[in-house]
């Protein structure tokens, strides 16, 4: 196939691989709601021994990759979006589809989300207008994301633009095993050095940019540049991406625990992770490179080779996906307030709701879809 027709066909398995990052974005920060570690808008309980393994392992292997994942697919559609609208349209429609949902979740959507939680869980007296006019109570929340997105977008338009640079749209070999495990190495030490002041969990004031992790996010966001130009995706298949899988699963499984046990972590210690100069710390950011980049790798084939179609049922799923990720916020909110008392272990919480969050999350992006104004943005 042409590299023109390329451009032009769809790639099916990529918004299969959309709706499952999505959920896992749901998925991931429900997990926190009901005790995984990190930060959310509403936090029910802390997880003890030992559910605080299998949540830990599944946010820490999430963090290492999907949001990488979103940067490095957004960027290889950049190319050819660029070379079909030509620049003042690719650069209008950017703003409009990336611009718009950040700023509707900044001044709308995240003071809806806080007053949910203050005045249902938290049972406060107050209006959803006096955190909008009386306390402006904004924030990008998860939308940090778009937000670095259109940022990224418009510096690689203007890189292209400025100097008048032409793409040249070729074929490259994509990278050996060693030089990918080389580059993913390289990024955990550059990550490890970040962190030694920003340790993880820090975020930039008013952006949410969450710096310790940047590194990663700008690398893929190049790279997915680049593996379009040299068709990359073409070479990977469901052989190479069982290979990724195979080396990922002993990462995951048997590196995650033998780290977090003989870390300290079981006594609590886990600040020691997340940055500073400890071995812990350098240890865990190779460790999540490594599994960022083999989950990349081993998706992609495996969805390239099983799941490279859709039905009608599926291509709903994709078309609400970007619905999903901007509204799912308050959605959360709303489902942790109604099973409040939900009379079960807050590991198994999680474990049951999970399925009632997709379901809502995604009804909600199908129908913001059917909305006529909200249909060429979502």
């Amino acid at each position: 196939m042409g590299k023109q027709d390329k451009a032009k066909s769809k790639l099916v398995y990529i918004d299969n691989l959309r709706i499952f990052l999505i959920s896992l974005v749901v998925l991931h920060h429900l997990s926190i709601t009901y005790g995984a570690p990190g930060g959310w808008f509403y936090n029910e309980s802390e997880a003890g021994f030992p559910e605080i393994i299998p949540l830990s392992m599944f946010v820490a292997t999430n963090q290492a990759f999907f949001m990488g994942m979103f940067f490095f697919i957004s960027a290889y559609f950049v190319i050819p979006s660029l070379q079909r609208k030509g620049v003042g349209r690719f650069a209008k429609d950017r703003l409009i589809r990336l611009g718009i949902p950040t700023l509707f979740f900044f001044f709308i959507l995240f003071p809806l989300t806080v007053y949910v939680r203050n005045k249902f869980i938290f049972e406060e007296q107050i209006s959803y207008l006096d955190y909008v006019f009386r306390y402006g109570v904004f924030g990008f929340g998860p939308m940090w994301f778009v937000e670095a997105l259109l940022i990224f977008t418009l510096a690689y338009l203007l890189w292209r633009v400025l100097p008048k640079r032409k793409v040249r749209v070729g074929s490259g070999s994509l990278p050996g095993t060693k030089t990918i495990l080389l580059l993913a190495t390289l990024i955990g030490l550059g990550q490890f050095i970040i962190r030694i002041w920003l340790p993880v969990g820090w975020s930039m004031p008013f952006t949410n940019f969450q710096f310790p992790h940047f590194l990663q996010y700008i690398f893929l966001f190049s790279l997915g540049t680049v593996a379009y130009n040299r068709n990359w995706l073409d070479q990977i298949d469901g052989k190479k991406g069982w290979r990724w899988f195979a080396l990922v699963q002993l990462l995951i499984f048997v590196g995650f625990p033998v780290l977090f046990v003989t870390g300290g972590a079981m006594d609590g210690d886990v600040e020691v992770f997340m940055g500073g100069v400890t071995w812990q710390s350098l240890t865990y950011a190779i460790w999540e490179q490594l599994v960022g980049f083999g989950l990349i790798l081993s998706l992609l084939g495996i969805f390239k080779f099983y799941f490279n179609r859709q039905g009608s049922f599926a291509k709903k799923l994709s078309s609400s996906a970007y619905g999903v990720y901007v509204f799912h916020s308050p959605i959360l909110v709303v489902i942790s307030f109604a099973f409040l008392d939900f009379g079960v272990p807050q590991f198994w919480k999680f474990v049951v709701l999970a399925p009632v969050a997709l379901v809502v999350c995604f009804a909600t992006g199908h129908l913001i879809k059917r909305i006529p104004v909200a249909k060429s943005i979502f």
